[in-house]
């Protein structure tokens, strides 16, 4: 063989084996990272006689120009829900609550897919007829949880709180603030989470407290004061009206956003829409103006997790940020009629569970490259009336090991960890039993 030709062979050679190594980075690279574009928008679909927009000449114009985003927050969606809906593409969307006075007014549309949804009623509110008419209807927040890719979930709250700056609304919305907060620190515990609505509430405003009763004690950021104010929040008393200072002014809808152990994210923009939802003759199609923002994402592979199967019920809670290093000492159960308890011992922490303290409670004791493998479970109702509850569980481990109790009928669902990777925590909800269950993966 010449030296030419083998020369070439070689260099054939290199390329073959060099090109598709690199190729796959790439596309790795192309899955781990990504971005999506959301909207909130108050949508001013309360019933006409009380609504002080028109919604039954402009939520049909609304309906199309919501397909341009990802994922959509709106509030108000009362009385023209059909209309609403008319022109929409999403594929997912949490349920329509109803009119006045039964519905919350809150709907999520969504490209991906919506794994869990929930509604949650304020505990304070005020105004019946006047200082917002809160208590009209069931105001509150609703939570989603996304999967943005398989085993990464980033959780969605769309929220409208107590409207009115009387001093009954500011403390019932400091209120609402609060709650939000406790809610967001268990059921999203280590989750990435992005807050977008109408909170009625501004910096700039003496009563609002949201910064320190939500924001800070949640680790959110506000993607208008990160992207448009520069990091700087202004003070009580600077009227920052959009008005005048376009972007600069501030609005009481908002978008708060942070990071989660699996899923570094970042609201990169942040926009009020003035004049993209509009009729041909410019006026606007509701009271309050959209926002919207470009969040980034960054997925890391050290932690993945499941969808959850259950019931309704119970509070919202997650293991997430205490996986992540030494893979756990042991797994705890504790079950009767149905599954009271689940837990985990960890170097770190300690025993961490999440349910009730009924049952019967077992433990079992991971041997050395010992980890759990696959998790089924079973639901099944405690009364003809009631949500369905987690009513057995199995936990079996790489070598054969097993761990089960509670009773088992044809509802089941078997969650098997990704290759490479071992169940290290729960998420779900409970209260004195498990109402919904589902896994957190750690990868070995």
């Amino acid at each position: 063989m010449g030296f030419k030709l083998k020369s070439i062979l070689i260099l054939l050679l290199t390329i073959s084996h060099a090109y598709p190594k690199n190729l796959l980075s790439q596309r790795q690279l192309e899955n781990m990272e990504g971005s999506f574009n959301i909207l909130s928008y108050n949508v001013g679909g309360l019933p006409e006689i009380i609504s002080s927009s028109t919604p039954s000449k402009y939520t049909k114009l609304i309906s199309p120009k919501l397909n341009d985003y990802d994922v959509v927050n709106v509030q108000e969606n009362f009385g023209y829900n059909d209309d609403l809906n008319s022109k929409l593409t999403f594929p997912y969307k949490t349920d329509f609550t109803g009119n006045v006075p039964f519905g919350n007014g809150l709907m999520t549309f969504s490209r991906f897919p919506l794994c869990m949804s929930q509604n949650v009623k304020w505990k304070d509110t005020h105004g019946i007829i006047v200082d917002g008419a809160d208590q009209m209807i069931p105001k509150g927040f609703s939570f989603s949880s996304i999967e943005i890719k398989p085993g990464y979930f980033i959780d969605i709250y769309n929220i409208h709180t107590d409207a009115d700056c009387d001093e009954e609304s500011l403390a019932a919305r400091r209120s609402n603030m609060a709650q939000l907060a406790e809610y967001i620190n268990n059921t999203s515990k280590g989750k990435a989470v992005i807050v977008f609505g109408d909170t009625n509430s501004r910096y700039t405003r003496e009563g609002d407290n949201f910064y320190e009763s939500l924001l800070k004690p949640c680790n959110l950021k506000d993607a208008w004061i990160q992207n448009v104010m520069d990091g700087v929040i202004p003070p009580k008393g600077d009227a920052r009206m959009v008005d005048d200072l376009g972007q600069l002014g501030e609005v009481v809808d908002k978008i708060w956003f942070r990071s989660g152990k699996n899923i570094e994210i970042n609201a990169s923009t942040f926009k009020v829409l003035f004049t993209e939802f509009t009729d041909n003759e410019g006026h606007q199609l509701s009271d309050h103006y959209p926002i919207t923002s470009r969040i980034d994402y960054k997925l890391l592979d050290n932690i993945k997790m499941s969808d959850t199967f259950g019931g309704g019920g119970g509070n919202g809670f997650s293991f997430l940020d205490k996986v992540g290093g030494r893979y756990p000492r042991s797994v705890t159960i504790s079950t009767g009629e149905r599954v009271d308890k689940v837990g985990f011992t960890y170097y770190e922490y300690g025993l961490v569970t999440a349910g009730g303290s009924g049952g019967n409670e077992d433990t079992y004791v991971f041997k050395e490259g010992e980890y759990l493998t696959s998790m089924t479970v079973c639901k099944d109702k405690k009364s003809l009336l009631g949500t369905y509850r987690i009513s057995y569980i199995s936990l079996t481990t790489n070598l054969k090991g097993e761990i089960s109790g509670g009773k088992c009928k044809k509802d089941t669902m078997t969650f098997n960890a990704p290759e490479g990777y071992a169940i290290a925590g729960f998420i779900g909800y409970s209260a004195d039993e498990i109402d919904r269950l589902g896994c957190i993966y750690q990868k070995l």
